[in-house]
């Protein structure tokens, strides 16, 4: 049994954030059927490499945001595949689509036509700079990918060596951080529902979801007029230092710590530099005094007895791991971080699972990713007064 049991989801998304979203709700037990273009389904399915094995073909740019699901094909472009879908929602819980916006409006799909058809849906449209009547702004019409929201919310100019470009995050961060929030706002209006009979629309915006990553620095902007800069944080000194073997990373944002700090590099004369005396200073000289003076301890040392010194003096600090480290961690291993699915065309591989941690409910479905349409038939079946023959006509006229 998993939390979600009993949910139907119905995805009509493409790329990252909103099958991430979905699957995020599938690796909890909701019955996921993602909704896909006849012949060519999401784009991702395209993307490199391409694993193919016996005639079958498998996107390992699409694997890891789409397993635990089913795939429907359907021509949303036609009036009768429109149809075909709105039936579809008034089986579901849920819908969740990150299409273009007024995508599913040209398509005579828009959110007071779907509410009318099934009130207690929860629909949630996710999008790169919001949508919702009253709360739009001169950039919502804009087509959104993951680095221009990094870009546009500020999280870039952050990012990257003092006096460097701008860089961006993680792939796919924004799309992620965003897909981790509308499984949040899905969750709170389902219970919402249990208590008023009532769906919801959630307009979810991948910009606001980074723009509240800079919680702090806008406060502070508004507050002093601080702008940060790449690769210094004026109010905490932080940073990489390197090991015999690579880098640990450390933040040193109070006097005690700092204190701490200077007895595990066994540099005590550090705390009577005047250029040194306080956390602002520290910060600010961190890259061009305390980087290179507590460098001339760790240099000699591994990152693992770095991080053992550090802690017997109570102070936090991390190994900087590569992804291959990551991959073989054993605190991955005992969170149980990667799943095993079996793949028609990339055989048994290990994708990370979503993180979210239920001791005591079974464990996240090990399904792999759906090849394209395999489940039309089977689904779309299901709807009142549809029989083989309908099923043979759709597909004949393209409608599936």
């Amino acid at each position: 049994m998993r939390p979600l049991d009993g949910i139907r989801v119905v995805e009509v998304g493409q790329y990252i954030a909103g099958p991430y979203c979905a699957m995020l709700l599938a690796d909890q037990g909701a019955e996921v059927i993602k909704v896909e273009r006849p012949g060519a389904g999401d784009p991702r399915r395209g993307y490199d490499p391409l694993i193919e094995r016996e005639g079958t073909t498998t996107s390992a740019g699409f694997v890891p945001y789409n397993r635990n699901k089913r795939s429907v094909t359907l021509d949303l472009r036609s009036d009768e595949g429109a149809d075909v879908f709105g039936r579809l929602l008034e089986t579901a819980d849920v819908c969740v689509e990150n299409l273009r916006p007024g995508a599913l409006e040209e398509a005579g799909l828009g959110v007071e036509e779907i509410v009318a058809r099934n009130p207690r849906l929860v629909y949630c449209a996710i999008s790169g700079y919001g949508r919702a009547p009253g709360f739009r702004g001169p950039y919502s019409d804009r087509r959104a990918f993951d680095t221009a929201v990094q870009a546009m919310s500020g999280v870039m100019s952050v990012i990257g060596e003092a006096g460097g470009p701008p860089l961006p995050s993680v792939f796919g961060f924004a799309d992620v951080y965003t897909a981790v929030f509308a499984a949040t706002a899905i969750c709170m209006a389902l219970f919402a529902r249990e208590r008023t009979g009532r769906g919801t629309f959630i307009d979810q915006a991948m910009y606001d979801s980074c723009v509240s990553l800079l919680d702090r620095s806008l406060f502070l902007f508004g507050l002093t007029g601080h702008v940060p800069s790449r690769g210094v944080d004026e109010f905490a000194p932080l940073g990489a230092l390197r090991a015999r073997d690579g880098y640990v990373a450390v933040v040193i944002p109070t006097d005690d710590m700092w204190r701490r700090f200077c007895a595990a590099i066994e540099r005590p004369d550090l705390l009577e530099r005047e250029d040194l005396a306080t956390v602002p200073l520290r910060a600010t000289h961190f890259p061009d005094v305390v980087r290179p003076e507590a460098e001339a301890w760790t240099r000699e040392r591994t990152r693992a007895e770095i991080v053992a010194r550090f802690a017997e003096q109570g102070l936090p600090a991390g190994e900087v791991q590569t992804v291959d480290e990551v991959f073989a961690c054993p605190q991955v291993d005992a969170r149980a971080m990667l799943v095993e699915v079996d793949d028609p065309a990339m055989g048994r591989v290990r994708l990370a699972r979503t993180p979210l941690l239920f001791p005591g409910w079974d464990p996240v479905p090990d399904r792999p990713p759906p090849q394209l349409g395999a489940d039309t038939d089977e689904i779309l079946g299901t709807l009142p007064g549809v029989t083989e023959a309908t099923l043979a006509d759709w597909r004949s006229r393209g409608v599936i």
